[in-house]
């Protein structure tokens, strides 16, 4: 192992662990809130949706070990730094909200996002072995309409329903494409934006348009999805056919 590959795994492990820790510890040890409840949208998810943080925390964790037992793999190579620096910005938005600086927390998740969207990226061009792809997924998933979701919190004015409802589906959108140009870890960033999307769309608190634009949008990436993977399991049984005949 060399001395790229040592700060790599240096990054990301650090990186992880204030992922994890930051949001999950800063209001036990030092008393702070995230203070999100303040600035609730009619297209932010119900409280229960954000359990999800529970299986990405617990994927992460288990994805950065695996990177560290593994640090010359050609896939851990690939997407390495750009996964640190997610977990990196996720972490800064935490700090960012404890702190009484959400209103900075609009453009730190896009950043998260998009590092999060070059690592799932990376891992495409790749045979990576474990969970990266599916961790990776997680997040990039959630993040993607959170993002959207964490831009219209910060203004001081209420958008107009039609701009929030066009923002849900068009971020859905983005999941679908998403979806459709993948190889691996789709079914993950499908199931973590499904999540975002459908615990909206039943939430009875929200307006008609909010889960009519959430339930439009899981629509979307379910459809994408489900035909995704009817492709691709048409492909492989396709080649097993073809190698069995040889």
């Amino acid at each position: 192992m060399d001395r790229p590959d040592r700060l790599r795994c240096v990054a990301l492990g650090v990186s992880t662990a204030a992922l994890v820790l930051v949001p999950t510890l800063g209001p036990v040890l030092a008393g702070t809130e995230e203070g999100a409840e303040e600035f609730d949208t009619d297209i932010t998810p119900p409280d229960y949706a954000f359990a999800i943080w529970a299986p990405i925390f617990a994927t992460s964790a288990a994805s950065t070990i695996q990177h560290i037992a593994h640090p010359t793999d050609d896939a851990n190579r690939r997407h390495g730094w750009w996964l640190a620096g997610a977990h990196a910005a996720n972490a800064a938005w935490s700090l960012a909200a404890q702190s009484d600086r959400f209103r900075y927390t609009a453009a730190i998740l896009p950043i998260a996002t998009a590092l999060a969207a070059g690592a799932h990226r990376q891992l495409q061009g790749s045979d990576p072995a474990g969970i990266a792809p599916h961790s990776t997924g997680l997040l990039l998933g959630w993040t993607s309409v959170a993002s959207v979701v964490n831009v219209f919190a910060v203004r001081k004015r209420a958008p107009h329903p039609r701009t929030t409802a066009a923002a849900v589906v068009g971020a859905a959108a983005v999941l679908a494409g998403t979806l459709a140009t993948s190889r691996r870890g789709y079914v993950a960033v499908a199931a973590a934006g499904l999540w975002a999307l459908t615990t909206s769309a039943f939430n009875t608190r929200r307006t008609r348009s909010a889960r009519v634009a959430n339930a439009v949008g899981a629509t979307l990436v379910a459809t994408t999805a489900a035909t995704k993977l009817w492709r691709d399991r048409g492909e492989t049984q396709g080649a097993k056919a073809s190698h069995s005949r040889r």
